[in-house]
């Protein structure tokens, strides 16, 4: 057999568990792993994460010149171990220790104390010697065993499926598997887990500032910014065809452009010393390069990705580069305005997706084209709450639609979950909620899992469409075709 029919046998359930279509190309000997939608930005997050396609080329190539036979599960648990290892130790190296200890950690996930499914933090780092140093940089007091413990040994007392929530306790683990004590909170108000979480989040806003503001930098280098001052001082405003083409034209340069994903990858490199481990409701996270955003989930005997990385890089290349021609040209805004307003807005948007994923609630959310207008509503909607009292005094600020990052999360996360769909438009202004929408299934090829998904089909005709199902999925929509599945 040709080596890209080996590695293709994979390429459906390889797709499954990355969340993105795959294709495969091969030049010569050499095989390579392509995202089918056209994103860079797609194709370095996942390079990035952990390695993901050398790590796979690397198992594949060694399975397929020992002409062994290897089952799909197989291949997946050795590439999330070797992911492990390699956050670990830096090397694609699987030890024992480390084997016995994820085991473990599998089957914690479905045990249970006084009826409650496992609650269980951890911190793994990989330099044990620095362990209290770091710790206290976190707030945490480190209180050490007498001797290291085996993760197995830690969990004969079953109240420490109990105890070990984030909330006040942690567990230490080193880089050999072996516990070493744990982490105590020494903040009396505020959860360890949620300062930590709190902490990367705003971590990696900081991160996708930086890198949009680099974007930014580079793209406006390819434009004749000169020819278009002159018009906006003459007092024209860009016409709709002339943004268009500076869209699509600075789209152009940024996915072909190396300078500012070469900065990207370097900047991702600066790692913390610790990985940090969450078992909740029966599910393993392990979150990839400190990001919230990014971790390896374990759940139900599965190994899955999950990537908001590329969740929130799809939405901002969607709707990023319009809306930053747009202004630059025709309002005057600062672009450091243009570029936090949509990161922090989508970032918020993200954080419901995830709120609605923890409690199992499914949820639908349309994020409109600039160039759809009010009076297009119609065409796309049944109904909306628009001359609702109750409408009108939440939705509204002052009279006027008003961005998601100023409305409170917490109302956010209420209407989230009212049947129909939450709409947006491109600046990330909340338009209703409660919306149904007209269905429209000419010429999709798409198979239809049920109402929302047809309503996300249909809606995504107008910009892009992110269904939440109340099986812990996440599906995104553009122009009728599924991109993206968390």
């Amino acid at each position: 057999m040709r080596k890209i029919d080996y590695y293709g046998e994979f390429l459906e359930k390889l797709s499954e568990f990355l969340g993105v279509q795959l294709q495969i190309k091969a030049h010569g000997n050499h095989v390579e792993f392509i995202p089918e939608f056209n994103s860079k930005f797609i194709k370095k997050t996942l390079e990035h994460i952990g390695e993901i396609f050398e790590v796979l080329d690397i198992i594949l190539e060694e399975y397929y010149e020992n002409n062994n036979n290897i089952y799909f599960t197989d291949l997946i648990e050795e590439l999330s171990q070797k992911l492990i290892g390699h956050m670990v130790k830096e090397k694609l190296v699987v030890t024992n220790e480390q084997m016995n200890f994820m085991n473990t950690i599998k089957r914690i996930c479905n045990e249970t104390y006084e009826s409650e499914n496992s609650n269980l933090n951890i911190l793994l780092f990989k330099n044990r010697k620095i362990i209290p140093e770091e710790l206290k940089k976190m707030g945490l007091d480190f209180l050490p065993f007498d001797t290291p413990k085996k993760i197995e040994e830690i969990f004969r007392e079953k109240l420490s499926l109990k105890m070990l929530n984030g909330d006040n306790l942690v567990l230490i683990i080193g880089s050999d598997f072996r516990g070493y004590g744990l982490g105590v909170n020494d903040e009396k108000h505020k959860v360890f887990k949620e300062r930590m979480l709190v902490k990367l989040r705003s971590q990696n806003n900081e991160h996708l500032i930086s890198f949009i503001s680099l974007l930014s930098k580079n793209v406006l280098n390819y434009i004749d910014k000169d020819s278009i001052d002159v018009e906006v001082k003459a007092g024209f405003k860009l016409s709709e065809e002339k943004i268009k083409k500076l869209v699509k034209y600075s789209n152009e340069k940024m996915m072909s452009s190396e300078v500012f994903f070469n900065s990207y990858n370097k900047e991702k490199r600066d790692m913390f010393p610790y990985i940090y481990m969450e078992i909740k409701d029966k599910e393993l996270k392990l979150y990839l390069q400190n990001s919230t955003d990014n971790y390896l989930s374990y759940r139900s005997g599965k190994w899955k990705l999950k990537s908001f990385h590329i969740l929130k890089f799809l939405i901002i290349e969607k709707f990023y580069m319009d809306s930053f021609v747009f202004h630059l040209f025709n309002d005057k805004i600062e672009k450091k305005d243009i570029i936090k307003n949509i990161i922090i807005n989508v970032d918020v948007l993200v954080c419901l997706i995830k709120n609605l994923l923890e409690e199992g609630k499914g949820g639908l959310f349309i994020i409109l084209e600039r160039t759809v207008k009010d009076r297009q509503m119609e065409k796309i909607f049944i109904d909306g709450n628009e001359d609702k009292s109750i409408y009108k005094r939440t939705v509204l600020k002052d009279g006027k639609n008003t961005r998601i990052k100023n409305h409170n999360f917490e109302y956010l996360k209420l209407i989230s979950k009212v049947d129909g769909a939450v709409t947006l438009d491109n600046e990330f202004n909340l338009l209703s909620f409660g919306r149904l929408v007209k269905l429209d299934m000419n010429g999709s090829k798409e198979k239809v899992e049920g109402a929302r998904t047809a309503a996300a089909i249909s809606g995504s005709r107008y910009g892009l469409a992110i269904k939440v199902s109340e099986d812990k999925k996440t599906t995104v929509w553009e122009d009728g075709i599924k991109i993206l599945e968390i």
